[in-house]
């Protein structure tokens, strides 16, 4: 390493190299799961550092044209009193955790102000339901756990020698952790640290249902496991979606139900519907005498979900992109849209064929807060305002924050 660079005391002499270690002081933190530091003015998105710390970090990578400097914290200089040690030996090298180093109950305000920064900075929102925005913004716990031993769905990278690991932090190489303390021990207790060369593959998925099967699969499997949520049972692919903590998807069935508030009768769109994990439960609701159309763009999905809720016939399944789904103009009025869109999002078309539907309420669940923001701006501008927004901590030790928003149109103006 080239010798150390301090922001604070010296001026910069040439433009940080890779390699370089540089003093930083360490400020807000951002989606990335880093948190922002300046050095002489250029940003440096800092990893394994807390707000309010003095760190020296290793410069790791740069931005385009470097536009921005990525580091690793090397020693912390002045420790944030919310600073822990890590419970896993190799959090720094691993790219499955950002706030091991972090208080289980600091890091949920942490992700708050993740939120609050996106929905401010992307969504150009400073108050929801009538509160200012800093206010309105909670992350709730799932559980009064230590944050450990809560994924039920856990994908392991096998290195040609048949070690079997997870990823290194932006990167491909593969790091022996077999025993992940995430996983939960039903996972984590059958994961063999090296596979036999006759039964070697790329990768392994394991997945544990509550209803105590547990599967070890290539990730090509096409077995199923069966999940309860109430008094429904859900068939599931090992390898396909499903909310990986154990309490998320009755919390969010429970949530999404409370802020839609349905009527019997009433007509939904549930879009992105995965094996029908709302769909069932929004059918309930609005009765024989509704209507919830399905739509999902996997097929092996969709198919799960016909018979998961059959039951159920006045939910419409539709195995299509939701994009084309809605501009091919499917049924015009909506009272209620439900979606679960992927990290990325839903996007300007869907936004926009949604609220020319006119329904009362959106409610949209979002596990990417920079995503929900740039969509409620999108909603905003076709007249839907953000009028609820719940949040919780499904992925302790994790950048990643899932949200339930509500969005209600705006009654245009009288006269």
């Amino acid at each position: 390493m080239t010798s150390p660079i301090d922001s604070a005391a010296n001026p910069e002499v040439h433009p940080p190299a890779i390699g370089d270690v540089v003093t930083v002081d360490v400020g807000d933190p951002v989606a990335g799961g880093q948190c922002i530091a300046r050095l002489d003015g250029q940003v440096v998105f800092v990893r394994d550092a807390i707000p309010g710390e003095r760190v020296r970090a290793v410069v790791t990578g740069t931005g385009k044209k470097g536009a921005f400097l990525r580091a690793d914290v090397v020693e912390v200089v002045q420790a944030s009193e919310h600073r822990v040690e890590p419970p896993c030996a190799i959090s720094h090298e691993c790219g499955g955790c950002d706030w091991q180093h972090v208080s289980i109950d600091f890091q949920r305000e942490l992700k708050a102000r993740v939120v609050v920064d996106a929905m401010r900075r992307t969504g150009g929102v400073e108050a929801i339901g009538g509160a200012p925005l800093d206010d309105a913004v909670t992350v709730d716990a799932l559980d009064d756990g230590d944050g450990l031993h809560w994924r039920t769905r856990m994908r392991y990278a096998v290195a040609e020698d048949g070690t079997v690991g997870l990823r290194a932090a932006r990167s491909h190489q593969i790091i022996p952790a077999s025993e992940c303390p995430l996983a939960v021990t039903e996972i984590s207790s059958e994961i063999a640290p090296q596979i036999p060369g006759d039964q070697r593959a790329d990768a392994l998925v394991a997945a544990y249902a509550n209803t105590g099967e547990l599967a070890i699969v290539d990730p090509r499997s096409r077995q199923l496991l069966t999940e309860h949520v109430g008094d429904r049972e859900f068939s599931v692919a090992a390898t396909g979606f499903w909310q990986v903590h154990p309490r998320a998807p009755q919390t969010l069935v429970s949530t999404v139900l409370e802020l839609a508030d349905l009527q019997p009768g009433e007509r939904v769109l549930d879009l992105y519907s995965g094996v029908g994990l709302f769909a069932a439960f929004l059918g309930e609701a609005v009765t024989v005498t509704g209507r919830v159309d399905a739509v999902e763009g996997d097929k092996a999905a969709s198919q799960l979900g016909r018979r998961n809720l059959a039951d159920l016939p006045w939910v419409h399944h539709h195995q299509a992109p939701v994009e084309r789904w809605l501009a091919a103009g499917h049924r015009s009025h909506a009272d209620v849209v439900v979606l679960d869109p992927p990290r990325s999002g839903a996007g300007k078309d869907v936004a926009t064929a949604i609220t020319r539907r006119k329904p009362r309420a959106i409610v949209y669940v979002a596990c990417d807060a920079v995503a929900l923001a740039r969509d409620t701006k999108y909603l905003g501008e076709r007249g839907y305002t953000l009028t609820a927004l719940r949040c919780f901590d499904m992925f302790p030790m994790t950048k990643h924050v899932e949200s339930v928003a509500v969005f209600t149109r705006q009654e245009p103006l009288a006269g």
